[in-house]
C-alpha cells in the first residue's frame, strides 16, 4: 500500500507598504518643502528673496515697487553712439583712401594726353599736310580731375565733422566717468532681507542714516515701514532735476528708482568672497594665483562691495569714483601660491624600465 504526500500550497501574500510622512511635518511649515525634508538654509533665503521680490513686482512703480520703464543706461548709448560714429569715420576714410587713388590714376591719364599733344605737334612741324594737334580729350580729362578735387575737398571736409564728433563723444564719456558730484548707495537684496529678519549680517540703511545729505523733501524721507528702515517713495517721479541746479557734493542713502539710474552706484553685499575678476588679463603671475576680493567696480560706474569690510571699503570706493577710478587705497585682488606636486622621476614606467635595461648591460658584461 503506498503512501500518499500531500503537499499543501500556501499563499504567499504580498504587503504593499505605503510610506506616510510623519504626522508632525505639516504642509504649512514653511522649513519644509513638499517632499517633506528640512530646507537648507540657501534654500530659505531664497524663498525668502522670491516672497520679497513678489512683493516688489505687486506694488504700483509710485508706491517703491518695478518701473513701468526699463532702466536706461545712457552710458552704454554714448558708447554705442561712440562706436557708430567710429565705424562711419573708417567708412569714410575709405571712400577718401578710393578718391585720392582715383585721382592719382587721372593725373596718370592726363600726363599721357599731355604727352599725345606734344607727340602731335611734333608731328606738325616734322611732317608737311600733318593733322593739327587737338587738346580737346585733355580739357576734358582735366575737368574731371577738377571735379575729383573738388569732391576730395568736400570728403575731406567730412571727415573733420566725424572727427570733431567723437571728439565731443569721448569728451562726454570722459565727463560721466569723473561725474560724482551724486554717488548712491543702497543694500543688496540678501542684506534688506537680513534687515527685516532682523539679522546683523549687514549694515542697516539707520547704521547708514549719517552718510545721507539728500534731498529729502524731493527724494523722500527716510522711516521705518515695511518692515525695515527705508526711504520712503518720492512725492515726486522726476525728483532727480532737483539735483540739476544743485552744486553740491551728496550721498545719497537708498536713492528713488529715478535717481539711481542716472548717477554712481555703490551696493553693500554680503557672501561676496573670491571671485576671478575679468579685467585680470593674467589671473597666475610669478606662479601665484590672482583672484579679485570684495570690491567689484565696473565701469566707474557702479561698484559691489562686501560687507565684511565695508566700514573701509565705502569711503575708499567713494574717493575712487571721484577721482574718476585712476587710484584706490585698498587693493581689490589677492594673490594666492599655487600648491606644488612634487613627482617622483623614479615612479615612471619608462625611467624605470630604462634603469633596468641599464642594470642588465651592465650584468651582460660579466655574465653574457
Amino acid at each position: 500500500m503506498g503512501v500518499r504526500v500531500i503537499v499543501l500550497v500556501l499563499p504567499i501574500i504580498v504587503l504593499a507598504i505605503t510610506m506616510s510622512a510623519p504626522l508632525s511635518y505639516s504642509d504649512e511649515d514653511e522649513n519644509y518643502d513638499e517632499g517633506y525634508r528640512y530646507l537648507s538654509y540657501e534654500e530659505k533665503q531664497q524663498k525668502e528673496l522670491d516672497r520679497l521680490f513678489a512683493e516688489y513686482l505687486d506694488k504700483e512703480p509710485g508706491d517703491g515697487g518695478a518701473p513701468d520703464v526699463e532702466l536706461v543706461d545712457f552710458e552704454q548709448i554714448h558708447q554705442d553712439e561712440l562706436k557708430q560714429y567710429q565705424k562711419e569715420l573708417d567708412d569714410h576714410n575709405r571712400i577718401v583712401d578710393t578718391k585720392i587713388s582715383n585721382i592719382q590714376t587721372q593725373n596718370e591719364i592726363i600726363e599721357k594726353e599731355k604727352l599725345k599733344l606734344v607727340q602731335a605737334q611734333q608731328r606738325v612741324q616734322d611732317e608737311w599736310g600733318a593733322p593739327k594737334p587737338n587738346n580737346a580729350q585733355l580739357t576734358s580729362e582735366y575737368q574731371k580731375l577738377e571735379i575729383m578735387t573738388t569732391e576730395l575737398e568736400e570728403l575731406i571736409k567730412q571727415r573733420v565733422g566725424f572727427e570733431i564728433k567723437i571728439n565731443t563723444k569721448e569728451l562726454l564719456l570722459e565727463v560721466l566717468k569723473h561725474d560724482a558730484k551724486l554717488i548712491g548707495v543702497e543694500l543688496s537684496a540678501n542684506c534688506i532681507a537680513a534687515a527685516k529678519l532682523n539679522m546683523t549680517v549687514c549694515p542697516t540703511y539707520e547704521d547708514l542714516l549719517p552718510l545721507d545729505n539728500s534731498l529729502t523733501q524731493y527724494s523722500g524721507e527716510f522711516s521705518y515701514y515695511d518692515g525695515y528702515f527705508h526711504r520712503e517713495p518720492s512725492n515726486y517721479n522726476d525728483s532727480f532735476r532737483a539735483y540739476e541746479t544743485d552744486d553740491k557734493i551728496r550721498i545719497i542713502l537708498d536713492p528713488p528708482f529715478y535717481e539711481k539710474s542716472r548717477i554712481k552706484m555703490i551696493t553693500i553685499e554680503s557672501n561676496f568672497g573670491y571671485y576671478a575678476d575679468p579685467t585680470i588679463s593674467n589671473h597666475v603671475i610669478d606662479g601665484k594665483r590672482v583672484l579679485g576680493k570684495e570690491r567689484i567696480i565696473n565701469d566707474c560706474y557702479t561698484a559691489r562691495i562686501s560687507v565684511d569690510n565695508w566700514k573701509k571699503l565705502l569711503p575708499d570706493t567713494i574717493l575712487t569714483f571721484r577721482n574718476g577710478c585712476e587710484s584706490a587705497e585698498i587693493s581689490d585682488t589677492e594673490s594666492f601660491d599655487m600648491p606644488k606636486t612634487e613627482i617622483d622621476i623614479w615612479s615612471s614606467p619608462n625611467i624605470a624600465y630604462s634603469q633596468w635595461l641599464l642594470e642588465m648591460k651592465e650584468k651582460c658584461k660579466v655574465l653574457c
